[in-house]
């Protein structure tokens, strides 16, 4: 049977600017990178019209990171070959703000911002309105930064401090500081995976307004129906050269094509077949509350009854706002003072007052951010993989360097980890195998529940199926399965059952073969 993310119906809108005047504002011509041993683009040829949105896609690792940061100036001309032509002119693009003048600007998936600083002077950083005595001009600036808050839905106040933004906020942010600067090129990095349904269809009609202002969007993603909805374009990347180029045409083929060029084979299946024969309760957590930070303001759980039986996949659903944030934390034991209820393994009362007392009980986490509190970047993929099973691998307090690195070489290898080492820092890898190797280091641990949180964030469709596989499997040996996820097909694809979280608390759950779309998102949203 064909997967439902497979089959989208849609194509690309047909609005901008006419055929006549859509001239090419950027052109790569044989661009060649490398990272030590890894060639990670190999003459690149790519051509983008004005006014287009051309989308870049292809699996993790296909080269598609450093094409973009090459376009943006974040790769300096010199540290590859071939060349970037802007409006016809070939450009040696010295560093990103060379590249900004230019009129390319890059809103990257995970944002970095300086967290005191107020919205307003976020937008319009280094480019502040002064008086004539040199000084900033703070009306000015928070009357501008009102103007692009209010357009883009934002939905705070212009001195609010972008600590307290959503991670969906702070990505709006960043996409209306480039408006602000007379942006030719706008190039989005999985711009949806931290937006919010109604977040994500404001982006979609700022990405049409862009369209009728000549404004070009480059788009990478892989969420195939986005892709089909917005773009006219589409090249396809694979191990750093660009294998077609796709013109928006047939809808009803095209995500089927673009998945067959990305990976070089057909997928009938996203989600791979369960056999499921659940068995008693292993996992028992009753009246879980959660105390909010702010001692004035309502608990972000309470009262939650969940339960996880041997070999059963259990999903999570909820909005910005329910609750599902915290669930993963709590029961990992990362917020012991503001955790109450009781959570018990195979019958026996468990006390998670932090998460190393969390691992000796069994559990195991993949956060929802692999950078902050998943993977430590400048280590190596080998020392990242074994980070939870170092005392295994000592003796005397040493680590064996070498099962360090058979262990590490075994999962690595499971899940088709790129790299061109062990060696290599984990933060010079794709979002995607940076994704598996945090996957892969509680695969290691071999934890008698695991909690995933949005485990195929920003990863590509053979990786998805890659980490759909290995949750049957550990499903499969008896392992108790919880996944918190944003991505509801998703969780209607792999789970045995669904829990939708509406503020704080329990709104709805159903088994596999009852639970609708429509079911679930009435729930969440209480309507």
């Amino acid at each position: 049977m064909t997967s439902p993310q497979l089959e989208i119906a849609g194509a690309g809108a047909d609005a901008g600017a006419s055929a006549s005047d859509r001239t090419l504002v950027l052109r790569t011509r044989q661009l060649d990178k490398w990272f030590g041993a890894t060639h990670a683009l190999a003459g690149v040829d790519v051509s983008v019209r004005r006014g287009d949105v051309h989308a870049i896609v292809g699996e993790n690792g296909a080269g598609k990171s450093t094409l973009v940061k090459i376009l943006a100036g974040a790769i300096p001309a010199g540290a590859y070959d071939g060349a970037v032509e802007i409006d016809g002119e070939a450009r040696a693009l010295s560093g990103i703000r060379e590249a900004e003048a230019a009129g390319v600007f890059l809103v990257p998936q995970e944002l970095v911002v300086v967290p005191e600083t107020s919205v307003a002077e976020n937008l319009f950083l280094n480019r502040e309105p002064r008086t004539r005595f040199g000084m900033v001009d703070y009306r000015r600036l928070y009357g501008e930064a009102a103007h692009w808050i209010e357009d883009f839905g934002i939905g705070v106040e212009p001195t609010t401090p972008m600590r307290r933004l959503s991670a969906g906020q702070q990505q709006l942010v960043g996409i209306a500081r480039a408006m602000t600067q007379g942006v030719k090129v706008l190039i989005l990095d999985e711009p949806t995976s931290s937006l919010t349904d109604a977040e994500a269809e404001r982006l979609f009609e700022h990405i049409g307004h862009f369209r009728a202002r000549g404004v070009t969007t480059l788009y990478i993603s892989h969420r195939l129906a986005e892709i089909v909805r917005l773009a006219q374009q589409i090249t396809v990347m694979r191990d750093g050269r660009v294998v077609e180029a796709i013109p928006v045409a047939d809808a009803s083929t095209l995500p089927r094509r673009i998945v067959r060029s990305m990976v070089g084979r057909d997928i009938e299946q996203l989600y791979p077949p369960r056999d499921v024969d659940p068995g008693a309760v292993r996992f028992d957590v009753r009246g879980l509350h959660v105390a909010n930070r702010r001692a004035e303001l309502p608990p972000v759980l309470r009262g939650v009854d969940l339960a996880l039986r041997r070999g059963e996949v259990v999903g999570v659903f909820g909005p910005v706002g329910s609750g599902s944030a915290e669930l993963g934390p709590a029961l990992f034991g990362a917020l012991p003072a503001q955790t109450s209820g009781s959570v018990s393994l195979d019958g026996a009362p468990l006390e998670l007052s932090s998460p190393r007392a969390a691992i000796a009980a069994g559990l195991g986490y993949v956060t929802a951010d692999r950078k902050q509190s998943g993977l430590v970047l400048p280590m190596s993929i080998a020392e990242n993989l074994t980070l939870v099973v170092l005392e295994r691998l000592s003796a005397r307090q040493l680590v064996d360097r070498r099962a360090e690195l058979a262990t590490a070489r075994s999962y690595a290898d499971a899940l088709r980890i790129k790299s061109s080492s062990l060696q290599q820092p984990v933060g010079e890898l794709s979002g995607g195998n940076q994704q598996k190797v945090v996957v892969a280091k509680w695969l290691a641990a071999d934890p008698e529940v695991l909690i995933l949180e949005e485990p195929t964030r920003g990863i590509d469709v053979g990786a998805r199926i890659e980490i759909y596989n290995v949750v049957n499997r550990l499903a499969a040996a008896g392992k108790a399965i919880l996944v918190i996820s944003s991505d509801l097909p998703e969780l209607i694809g792999i789970c045995d059952r669904i829990l939708v979280l509406n503020k704080g608390a329990v709104a709805g759950e159903w088994d596999r073969d009852e639970v609708t779309q429509e079911l679930v998102m009435t729930a969440a949203t209480g309507e």
